[in-house]
């Protein structure tokens, strides 16, 4: 059957399900072999994805983990002109990683690179691993992660499984067993050589649930695994699930995580290892609330504070 079909009337709806009941479990090769015919056609042009040195890969995919894409572009660029391999940033201080974080929020993750650029030195000789179950050994890394730097970076035929993606291998699958989904991910990823290189695959599946299989008004007619997916089979669009009641959310300036980034901008803008005093409350956070905060940030590895109650930016 063909990957796509070859007219809008001969496109099925979720409505017309009749004569689209697919197996139990679709074929992983003709997945595969689908995505691929479907790809080249249909590519986003997003910048970035031409980059393929390991490093730089590593270093994007940990910003992305909580950030948008677009802003993560340049930070990675002027990030990895500051450390341009594992063994600078493994020499670097905490104050430095942190510092060079500057903009992006969630600063745990750039301990967390710089722990992993030191696993890197010591276990891999200054060289991004290209294994995925070494790459999810990295702290901060994860099994996402490791397998996005695996296909992008080394063109391993490993499949990054996020939100994204458990959508569609859900929808096509009719499951939500996060188990089953991986596994069948990890059969549509297995290299047949198919594809000029298999991170292309990862990206297709990114693609085809961005354009295609969204979460809201899916694009079934335009899909193509229609003839494969258990979603369309059962013409019933997905309804909502249920879940915990709501509450409103509280405004960030009252949360603690304002509260610690309000605290590391000010170090971070402060001289290098000069110490800061921090005195009174912060917005809506009293004396109190900043000195648990700053102790807090002290027992991560963020800060130092001296025996005067001063505070600076780590430095070893």
């Amino acid at each position: 059957m063909p990957a796509r079909a070859t007219s809008s009337a001969q496109r099925p709806t979720p409505h017309h399900a009749a004569s689209h009941t697919p197996a139990s479990v679709p074929d992983p090769r003709h997945v595969r072999r689908a995505l691929l015919a479907w790809f080249p056609s249909h590519r986003r042009d997003l910048p970035g994805r031409e980059i393929r040195e390991p490093w730089r890969v590593l270093v994007l995919e940990v910003m992305s983990q909580q950030t948008q894409i677009e802003r993560c572009l340049a930070a990675r660029d002027l990030f990895c002109t500051r450390f341009p391999s594992p063994a600078s940033l493994a020499a670097a201080s905490p104050a430095d990683a942190v510092r060079a974080w500057a903009g992006l929020g969630y600063n745990r993750r750039a301990l967390a690179l710089r722990a992993a650029a030191q696993r890197i030195v010591d276990c891999h000789g200054d060289r991004v691993p290209a294994d995925v179950a070494a790459l999810d050994e990295l702290p901060g890394i994860g099994p996402y992660t490791a397998r996005a730097v695996a296909a992008r970076a080394f063109g391993i035929a490993a499949i990054p499984v996020d939100v994204n993606v458990r959508r569609v291998f859900g929808r096509l699958l009719g499951a939500t067993d996060p188990r089953m989904i991986e596994s069948f991910g990890d059969a549509v990823a297995e290299d047949d050589g198919a594809a000029p290189w298999p991170g292309d695959l990862a990206d297709a599946l990114m693609d085809l649930a961005a354009g295609v299989c969204r979460a809201k008004d899916p694009g079934c007619p335009d899909c193509p695994l229609a003839d494969s997916c258990a979603f369309l089979a059962s013409g019933l669009p997905e309804g909502p699930r249920p879940g915990p009641a709501r509450t409103a959310a509280q405004p960030f300036r009252v949360t603690r995580r304002w509260l610690r980034g309000q605290l590391l901008r000010e170090l971070r803008l402060a001289p290098a290892g000069t110490w800061t005093t921090v005195e009174g409350g912060r917005g809506a956070h009293g004396h109190a609330a900043v000195r648990e905060a700053l102790d807090t940030l002290a027992s991560e590895g963020f800060v130092e504070i001296d025996g005067k109650g001063r505070a600076r930016l780590a430095e070893t």
